[in-house]
């Protein structure tokens, strides 16, 4: 197994994408320390790690709130050295502004993408680099969208911060390299399984539009377990040479 003995830290793990890293991240060995802010979702996957036969640990938890983050991190601390740490946080389109005219957009919808996912990823990412600094070594894996490369109407806010992410995802890896620390984004073309993607589609089709699907060259759609498995590959020992980089599915 790739992760063994690792500790894995997954914010926002009740999503479709997140709980299949933690599944993933599991089934590699790693113990994996979940949470969401509904107790409820993370605690049922837990418990489906641990059946499973992995190791899992569950907390309610909201990863826009520093100190919540601070203290979480803290905890687990205490007792295991902080490996790796994944942050899959969204909401639904509908919560984020988004799909939306530019012309009919207050400011205040068009920045809740940025307030909400570039936000929390860089507040898991800055407290998880205060502990990894210590030890030496950790991998912190954010995650966006093709919506930072693509040409796609009405997504401006969102758009805007996929391409925040990648941007941090680089500057961290620079700040933090010399400690150890390996920094590296996984970017998601559209996964039609994911209830995001569904009411996306809805969204453009309200406003008159029908975007047309990202290139793919696979000759079938991206899955959630596609996205997973490029996680484990960037928190794996087999990444060991890679910072700073946007691994694009």
């Amino acid at each position: 197994m790739l992760l063994t003995s690792q500790n894995a830290v997954i914010f926002a793990a009740s999503g479709a994408i997140a709980s299949q890293v933690a599944r993933r991240l599991a089934a590699e060995g790693a113990t994996v320390w979940l949470s969401a802010r509904r107790a409820g979702p993370v605690k049922q996957l837990a418990d489906e790690i641990t059946t499973s036969g992995g190791q899992a640990h569950a907390q309610e938890l909201d990863a826009r709130d520093p100190n919540e983050v601070e203290a979480y991190l803290n905890a687990i601390a205490t007792t295991a050295q902080v490996d790796i740490v994944f942050n899959g946080i969204g909401a639904a389109p509908a919560e984020l502004g988004y799909p939306a005219s530019s012309l009919d957009q207050d400011l205040d919808s068009f920045m809740l993408p940025m307030g909400t996912i570039v936000g929390s990823q860089f507040l898991t990412a800055r407290e998880a680099a205060r502990h990894m600094t210590g030890s030496g070594t950790g991998s912190i894996i954010m995650l966006t969208a093709a919506l930072s490369t693509l040409k796609i109407p009405h997504m401006a806010g969102i758009s805007a911060a996929c391409g925040a992410i990648e941007a941090m995802t680089r500057s961290m890896a620079a700040e933090f390299g010399s400690a150890g620390i390996r920094i590296n984004c996984v970017r998601g073309s559209a996964m039609p399984e994911t209830r995001t993607i569904r009411e996306t589609r809805a969204g453009h089709l309200r406003l008159g539009t029908n975007p047309a699907p990202a290139p793919n060259t696979l000759g079938r759609p991206l899955a959630v377990i596609d996205t997973a498995d490029a996680v484990v590959f960037l928190a794996s020992s087999l990444a060991a040479g890679l910072s700073g980089q946007v691994l694009a599915l």
